[in-house]
């Protein structure tokens, strides 16, 4: 009897310990804005998979709290005197199966990124690295990239030009991945039972319109100072839905609140509703090779009709962000932003000009022009759509507004079958280069340069722009490259972003920044 009730007494145990283990765990609960479609790090082009790839992977810098580059998988790096050699001192690192990582893992990632059989999306982020453009656009091998390991723990990168922002394109753009798992099994090392990572945590668990689950990585290279035990990142595009769960402590982070609900959200929870003016572009792109849109008359005339100033008042709730330019107010290196001709005219002469835009252009009463306007199905970009289509109606233009899912859209925009699309312009950096390289017409992947755009005079200011190394001269000469392509409007900016987030009370460590990037490692959660 005794040795029976030893045994009931030793299980029970075992299971009051579990259970203990179970309630002790810290998992962070946040909302990105897209149902991944890949979470492969040279594959990845939507704003909700780089999120989830921030935390499985870490690149040789990596961002802080406050959205800027610190060490990461390198410990340390010097700069050569004319700013176009950075030598990285790798930490003693290993993949999260327990193999090392090493420089040659490091060259053999890179050379993947700019391969144009990988046909990485944001590859022209790392166009200056010498020879990354001609590897891009296949003139030359990946070998000819300039990035080479000195030793097993110090890498080389060697760029076309000075780049003072490259520790900050680098730190979001450049991940590791690991060859010996891609090379045995092929595009599905990204299922959870391949998945091999860097970052403070690893794949646990993928569904597909319903979370992806990560699980602390045990190897990361500064997993004491990890806090959490896993996460979880949900497809949520319903702001009811979001806004629910948040109250219902279903969430922890929630990273889109819709502007109208602003001032309630506010009276309801406090200083957990974080606002803050962003460094995005919210804008229109056009198709500048097929359709209506590859009129230039047309996409001035239709960006003239634009009322910006009551859309950032009126359905953004935020005056003052209204966008005339490409480079957002509050980036680094540019004092000073182009503008388009018509950014001072009154609405009265902008919808005259407009007209006589469309009408020599060949479109008037009897034949108006008629225009599909893409947008992600969100409730504010639905009231954005809206608006823009009323403003454009007062010429005559027929929009058939086009609600779709953001896989979809960027489906559709990736092979040119639209007129117009909503987007959001998120640069590799803050720095001016970093939003106009977006329309530069060479080696530019499917997905940065949407709109199609192709101009000579723009790309070789653009060019001669980041070879300065004086900072005013630099500026000055991107700036000319960006009154080019505001005279094409091949997109047409809208409003600049703002930045609305629900941060739960028992979060502790975030921290709000204009990227918008919120490193989950460096966040805990009370119990």
């Amino acid at each position: 009897m005794r040795s029976m009730l030893a045994k009931w007494l030793v299980a029970a145990a075992l299971v009051f310990a579990a259970l203990q283990g179970v309630a002790a765990e810290r998992v962070f609960h946040r909302v990105g804005t897209d149902d991944p479609a890949t979470i492969d790090p040279h594959k990845v082009s939507l704003p909700g998979e780089q999120l989830i790839v921030l935390d499985l992977f870490m690149s040789l810098t990596t961002p802080g709290m406050d959205g800027r580059p610190m060490p990461g998988s390198a410990e340390s790096w010097t700069v050569s005197p004319d700013g176009k050699s950075y030598v990285f001192k790798l930490r003693p690192m290993r993949w999260s199966d327990g193999v090392p990582i090493t420089a040659a893992d490091w060259v053999w990632s890179f050379r993947r990124m700019l391969d144009p059989k990988t046909a990485f999306p944001l590859a022209s982020r790392l166009f200056p690295i010498r020879n990354a453009r001609a590897v891009a656009g296949g003139a030359q091998p990946p070998t000819a990239l300039g990035v080479t390991a000195v030793d097993e723990r110090t890498l080389r990168i060697d760029l076309e030009t000075p780049t003072p922002y490259f520790t900050d394109v680098i730190m979001a753009a450049a991940m590791p991945v690991p060859r010996h798992v891609i090379e045995k099994h092929g595009s599905a090392w990204i299922r959870p039972e391949h998945f091999v990572s860097n970052g403070a945590f690893v794949l646990a668990e993928w569904r597909p319109n319903a979370h992806v689950a990560l699980r602390k990585n045990a190897r990361f290279w500064a997993a004491e100072r990890v806090r959490l035990d896993g996460v979880y990142h949900y497809p949520l595009g319903n702001p009811a839905t979001m806004l629910r769960r948040f109250e219902a402590g279903e969430l922890d982070l929630v990273m889109v609140v819709p502007p109208e609900r602003t001032e309630e959200l506010r009276a309801r929870h406090g200083e957990s509703l974080r606002l803050g003016r962003g460094i995005a572009n919210e804008v229109v792109v056009f198709n500048v090779k097929r359709g209506p849109t590859a009129d230039v008359r047309v996409r001035r005339a239709l960006s003239m009709l634009i009322e910006r100033e009551i859309i950032a008042r009126n359905v953004i709730g935020f005056p003052g962000v209204e966008a005339y330019s490409y480079v957002p107010p509050g980036v680094l290196h540019y004092e000073r932003a182009a503008l388009p001709d018509f950014a001072t005219w009154t609405a009265e002469r902008r919808l005259a000009e407009a007209r006589r835009l469309l009408a020599a252009a060949g479109y008037g009463a009897g034949k108006p022009l008629r225009l599909r306007l893409a947008l992600p199905s969100t409730e504010l970009n639905r009231k954005v759509g809206v608006a823009i289509a009323a403003m454009w109606s007062r010429a005559g233009v027929q929009v058939d507004l086009q609600s779709k899912e953001t896989k979809a859209l960027f489906a559709d925009v990736g092979v040119g079958n639209f007129d117009a699309a909503r987007a959001v312009w998120l640069a590799a950096a803050s720095d001016p280069y970093a939003y106009l390289e977006r329309l530069l017409s060479v080696g530019s992947a499917v997905g940065v340069n949407t709109s199609g755009y192709a101009n000579p005079a723009f790309d070789a200011k653009l060019l001669a722009g980041s070879a300065e190394v004086d900072i005013a001269a630099r500026a000055s000469r991107l700036r000319e490259a960006e009154a080019i392509a505001l005279q094409d409007m091949p997109v047409a900016p809208v409003y600049y972003l703002v930045g609305r987030r629900l941060v739960a009370k028992r979060v502790s460590g975030f921290g709000d920044n204009p990227r918008g990037l919120y490193p989950t490692w460096l966040m805990t959660v009370s119990k």
